[in-house]
C-alpha cells in the first residue's frame, strides 16, 4: 500500500476524444438548442484532452460547472467536473487540499447521481473518488475505502458488464493490496484483461459519453506483467 499513491498517477487518463470551437461564446447563456451545448462540450472535452497544468484542469473544471448551471437536466457536465477535479488531486500540495477538490467532486458526482440513477458510468467514477480517497492516505483508510471501491465496483459491473472501466478500476486497487488480503498482480491480472477485452468491444454512444482507460489499463498490464 506504500506504493499506492505513485502508481495511482498512472489513472490519469487520455481521453480519445476530440473537439472544436470556443467554448467561451457558451459561458454566459442557457443553450438554446442541443447543437450548442455538444459543441460547448466537446470544445471542453478538448481541452481536458490536453490539460497539463493545475490551471489548466480548474479551466476546464469551471467550464463544464457553468454548461451544467446552463443544463441543468444533462449529467454529462457534472460528470466531467468530478472527474477533473479528482484529477487534480496529483497537483495538489498536502493531503487537505486533495481532500477539499475530492469532496468537491463528490458534491458534483452526488448530482450527476440524481440526474442519471443507476447509470454504470456514474457509479464506476464513484468507484474512481473511493480509490483516490484512498491514495491521499493508504495507511489509514485503506479499510474503509477499499470497501467502498469494490461496492461501486461491483455495481457499476452488474448495471453495465461490458463496462470496462469497473474491472480497470478494481484491478488497480487488486494491484496494490497485499497478497494476504486478496491483492496482488496475480489477482489484479484477471481483471485488467477483463478491461482490455471491454475496451476492445466498447463503442460510447456518442462523441461526449465516457471513453477513456484503455490505455493506462493497458499500461497497467504491463506493469502487473500479465500474461
Amino acid at each position: 500500500m506504500k506504493k499506492f499513491t505513485l502508481l495511482l498517477v498512472c489513472v490519469l487518463t487520455t481521453f480519445s476524444l476530440f473537439a472544436n470551437g470556443d467554448a467561451d461564446k457558451y459561458k454566459k447563456a442557457p443553450f438554446a438548442e442541443d447543437s450548442k451545448y455538444e459543441k460547448a462540450m466537446k470544445a471542453n472535452l478538448g481541452k481536458m484532452k490536453t490539460a497539463k497544468t493545475k490551471a489548466d484542469l480548474q479551466a476546464v473544471a469551471n467550464q463544464f460547472e457553468r454548461i451544467a448551471s446552463a443544463e441543468k437536466s444533462k449529467w454529462l457536465p457534472n460528470y466531467y467536473a468530478a472527474y477533473t477535479y479528482i484529477r487534480m488531486t496529483n497537483f495538489a500540495k498536502d493531503n487537505t487540499a486533495k481532500d477539499q477538490l475530492l469532496d468537491k467532486a463528490k458534491t458534483l458526482l452526488e448530482t450527476a447521481t440524481k440526474l442519471a440513477p443507476n447509470n454504470s458510468e456514474v457509479v464506476a467514477l464513484e468507484a474512481y473518488l473511493a480509490l483516490t480517497r484512498l491514495s491521499v492516505d493508504p495507511m489509514a483508510r485503506g479499510r474503509e475505502y477499499s470497501g467502498a471501491v469494490f461496492a461501486k465496483a461491483g455495481k457499476a459491473k452488474a448495471l453495465n458488464p461490458k463496462n470496462p472501466r469497473p474491472y480497470f478500476l478494481e484491478g488497480i486497487l487488486k494491484m496494490n493490496m497485499p497478497p494476504a488480503f486478496g491483492g496482488g498482480k496475480d489477482q489484479a491480472c484477471p481483471l485488467f484483461k477483463t478491461a482490455a477485452k471491454n475496451f476492445e468491444g466498447f463503442q460510447p454512444k456518442t462523441e461526449l459519453m465516457p471513453n477513456w482507460g484503455k490505455e493506462t489499463n493497458a499500461k497497467m498490464m504491463k506493469r502487473a506483467e500479465c500474461q
